[in-house]
């Protein structure tokens, strides 16, 4: 059984890295990405406490019913090249050099959380 690209160092590295994003910004994920990086929080603890907004998880329910509503086709080639979008996504979080603080960009207006939700995908 070959192991999680996200539990190599790799990967490890990019979860940092990609934690260290989402930190930069505002809202549940970014404060959930916040207490992950200072240690009162795991990723995984995500999935079993109650960190997000009733707005976020609408939007992760419409992203999920988005998913069910596309052809079994195209769902299917989606999940037929996940795991090299994966890992491309790991090669890519883990290049990033993060030592230099953020850009103070008032006009950012990306939605990180959006973002990830639809890189699921």
């Amino acid at each position: 059984m070959e192991i999680s690209p996200w539990r190599t160092e790799q990967g490890r590295r990019a979860r940092h890295n990609q934690l260290t994003l989402l930190a930069r910004g505002d809202g549940d994920l970014a404060d959930f990405a916040r207490d992950v990086l200072a240690g009162r929080a795991k990723p995984e603890d995500l999935l079993y406490r109650s960190y997000l907004s009733e707005k976020t998880l609408r939007t992760a329910h419409a992203e999920i019913d988005a998913w069910n509503a596309l052809p079994e086709a195209e769902r299917q080639a989606d999940v037929d090249g996940a795991e090299a979008r994966t890992r491309a996504e790991i090669a890519a979080l883990a290049a990033l050099d993060l030592t230099e603080p953020a850009p103070d960009d008032d006009d950012d207006d990306h939605d990180f959380g959006a973002e990830f939700l639809n890189s699921l995908r």
